[in-house]
């Protein structure tokens, strides 16, 4: 069977407006991701850097002076006196 000429031209046309559409949504929501959902990702992900930081340093214990620190990477932290003998 053939279609009448215009009803072709209606499905055509039917079919370029549903890609036209699904086109514009696409656009849409790629652009609320770009300028929307990106900053706010990023701005969350460097609260949560300072925020954390800031809960880690107020979690550990800050020592009084530098030799009642612990010291750090295995490394021995101490004062010498140099004793001579004659």
């Amino acid at each position: 069977m053939m279609t009448t000429r215009s009803g072709g031209i209606l499905t055509i046309l039917v079919r370029i407006l549903a890609v036209a559409a699904a086109g514009i949504a696409l656009l849409a929501i790629m652009l609320i991701g770009l300028f929307v959902l990106l900053p706010l990702m990023l701005a969350g992900g460097a609260a949560m850097y300072f925020y954390l930081r800031r809960r880690v340093r107020q979690v550990r214990p800050r020592p009084q002076n530098r030799a009642q620190s612990r010291p750090q990477d295995d490394v021995i932290d101490a004062e010498y006196t140099v004793i001579e003998r004659r």
